[in-house]
């Protein structure tokens, strides 16, 4: 037993040897770790900015409080990615350029010593990585319980998908499944609840502004609830590949007032009594 932990004690030494170059010996700005260092915090504040800025330009317009839960997921998780992604792009990119095979002939360096029978090295990738993956499940969790979360008084709109189009219908709001329209209007300010199923093969309900999508299967009835937090027009696209047409699956949309909403509802064929008090659910 006392052999076999000399052994590992000779092989750990031999590692620290070998690694210490890295950290050791000469002014702190030569050594390879310190280069690697600044590349690495260059990288991460490169890719935090990207995380915090970008995806305001190149999402969609918000028009819902699931929208902006969305985006913030999307600016967290990119912001917790960046300090790792640095890390494998900076050993990368110097190994790149200061490792490289020279053009005079010169033989490479050897390779450096792994570093997977060095403790703390070890000990900080996988530490760090729990911490991350516990952050994320703590997130995730968060935001699954908000969404589904009871909710009563909801504004009810049926959605069916087909090949290659969308079908809307307002229940309540006249015989049958109600007033139907291949344009998804909404009043603003409402608790909307979409159920969504289709007829054919899978598609996916994609109305884009508001940051939400859940496949339409047939024979199955899949349900999300968005608040309509602002005017204006919005659109509907299949986000599952569903056939030779799919890329000109949409639809639009607009949310509108409650008043507007009303009036569209008895153009297309419901009663002022109960578009009325169709509108009044969501509140």
């Amino acid at each position: 037993m006392s052999s076999e932990n000399e052994f590992h004690e000779e092989k750990r030494e031999e590692i620290a040897e070998q690694v210490s170059p890295w950290f050791k010996g000469g002014p702190i700005w030569k050594r390879p770790a310190f280069k690697v260092g600044i590349i690495w915090l260059l990288m991460t504040i490169v890719g935090v900015a990207i995380g915090l800025f970008v995806p305001d330009h190149i999402l969609p317009r918000i028009m819902s409080p699931q929208g902006k839960d969305a985006r913030d997921t999307i600016v967290f998780f990119t912001v917790l990615a960046a300090p790792v992604a640095a890390l494998v792009c900076s050993v990368g990119a110097y190994s790149l350029l200061a490792w490289r095979k020279k053009a005079n002939g010169d033989q490479p360096p050897v390779d450096g010593p792994p570093l997977r029978g060095n403790p703390l090295a070890s000990s900080l990738w996988v530490g760090g990585s729990v911490v991350l993956v516990v952050i994320l499940l703590i997130w995730g969790m968060g935001f699954l319980a908000s969404e589904t979360a009871p909710q009563s008084n909801l504004l009810q709109v049926n959605v069916t998908g087909q090949q290659w189009l969308w079908t809307f219908s307002y229940p309540g709001t006249g015989p049958g499944k109600g007033v139907e329209s291949n344009k998804l209007i909404l009043p603003e300010g409402r608790q909307v609840q979409f159920n969504i199923t289709g007829l054919d093969v899978t598609h996916g309900f994609w109305p884009v502004e508001f940051g939400q999508q859940v496949d339409a299967n047939p024979g199955f009835t899949t349900r999300f609830v968005v608040k309509t937090e602002k005017l204006g027009n919005f659109d509907v696209r299949c986000s599952q590949l569903c056939g030779l047409f799919h890329a000109y699956m949409y639809a639009h949309g607009k949310v509108v007032t409650t008043s507007d909403f009303t009036t569209w509802l008895q153009d297309n064929g419901a009663t002022a009594a109960k578009a009325t008090a169709y509108a009044a659910s969501g509140n």
